[in-house]
């Protein structure tokens, strides 16, 4: 390609030359007519005078055509450097995507094998792809997520152990008999808690402590962020499906998510996604949730679904950011349940159609409920409301409305 290139750096100075020549004599006979023609002394000499003119224009000439010849000569080295630095380029990126499709493949290896610490070796080379490839991370992301969403029977306790005194004082540690089995799926727990935390170490919003001084504020106008918020995390914009996995002793507080999709998830331990922001749609539809669920300070920017699902812990809900819906339809509360201080922006409402509540629940300070949002709910024998809003009430273990004028009871 380069040979190819020189010849045709050859041809165009050939080409130039020419032309020079051909425009310097057209440019000397424009120059003869202008001059009215003269004629040549008689005898062929000249005086020194002539010799001098002559002597000049032909210099002029001269640097004229070099100055042409300079010019193509680096134009075309600018060309031809561009053209190596493009194909430099190219074979770099090249490279570089061969180097990470391998990082790819030697992780998926090793987080299919049969030995847990080769799968968590997999786990963390995934990370480290991921944090490297920025192009390839939601390629990473998704394959961890399908790997939370094989079939996992639950967590398992670590395998126990005790030391026994024999009665001649011999000493030995006994362990459970059914240890195998307990081993393995401990191990299994460990490899899916490490990308439970690889996740949430990635997804972690950082939060601003220390405001910008005001002439930086000022400078800026308010682009510079203030104490109480959130720079992006290391993976921004991440999408992430987990619908029908196993998760236990979920910790994602201060993440921030593209989408989340969590459809069937069973929630052992405790659950946080507390002050998450949530860009588009998050699901929890169906899901379970053993202990407790808290939901406090996040930000919903997108449709939220929180039907049939079954509370079974603790759930709090408090101080939600949103300007869409977000449904708690045909739910299962069996314990306390708070839904306080809810802010809603120009659309959107809070729903519990067909919902079960069989312990106390408070609903301070939000007002933005539909005004059907009750229909079909019931309560159990448990269940004490503060604060329902308006004009629902509790009657025999159902939400209905007070018929109007009369004056709502929240008990």
């Amino acid at each position: 390609m380069r040979k190819v290139f020189k010849v045709g750096l050859v041809r165009h100075i050939l080409v130039l030359l020419l032309s020079a020549l051909v425009l310097a004599a057209g440019a000397a006979y424009l120059l003869w007519l202008a001059l009215g023609s003269p004629k040549l002394p008689k005898g062929g000499t000249a005086t020194l005078g002539e010799v001098y003119n002559g002597v000049k224009l032909a210099f002029a000439v001269v640097a004229g055509v070099g100055a042409v010849v300079a010019l193509a000569v680096a134009y075309r080295k600018q060309r031809l450097q561009e053209e190596d630095d493009r194909r430099a380029e190219l074979n770099s990126r090249r490279d570089d995507t061969k180097l990470y499709n391998e990082r790819f493949k030697a992780a998926a290896e090793q987080l299919g094998s049969t030995k847990a610490a080769v799968r968590l070796s997999g786990v963390y080379a995934f990370q480290a792809l991921a944090d490297d490839w920025e192009e390839g991370r939601q390629m990473c992301v998704e394959v961890l997520a399908a790997y939370l969403r094989m079939p996992f029977p639950g967590p398992f306790e670590k395998p126990w152990s005790e030391v026994n005194v024999g009665v001649n004082g011999h000493i030995s540690i006994f362990r459970s008999t059914d240890s195998v089995e307990k081993h393995d799926g401990y191990e299994e727990l460990q490899v899916r808690l490490t990308i439970q935390g690889v996740f949430a170490s990635r997804l972690r919003r950082r939060k601003v402590t220390n405001a910008s001084p005001v002439w930086i504020r000022r400078f800026f106008k308010g682009g510079q962020l203030q104490s109480g918020e959130y720079a992006e995390p290391a993976w921004p914009n991440i999408s992430a499906v987990l619908s029908g996995a196993t998760l236990v002793d979920v910790d994602f507080h201060n993440c921030a998510f593209a989408e989340l999709d969590c459809r069937g998830v069973v929630f052992y331990g405790k659950t946080s996604f507390s002050h998450c922001r949530f860009a588009g749609i998050a699901r929890f539809d169906n899901a379970i949730f053993v202990e407790s669920a808290v939901f406090s300070g996040p930000v919903f920017d997108s449709w939220a679904c929180f039907a049939d699902v079954n509370f079974i812990g603790s759930v709090y809900f408090n101080k939600i950011a949103r300007n869409h819906d977000l449904e708690f339809n045909s739910s299962q509360f069996h314990s306390m349940a708070q839904f306080n201080y809810m802010e809603v922006g120009s659309k959107g409402a809070l729903y519990f159609f067909g919902a079960n509540f069989k312990g106390p629940a408070t609903f301070s300070g939000t007002l933005s409920v539909h005004e059907d949002a009750f229909v079909d709910a019931t309560a159990g024998r448990k269940a004490l409301f503060k604060d329902l809003p308006a004009p629902w009430k509790n009657v025999g273990g159902k939400l209905v409305k007070d018929p109007p004028g009369d004056e709502h009871s929240g008990s």
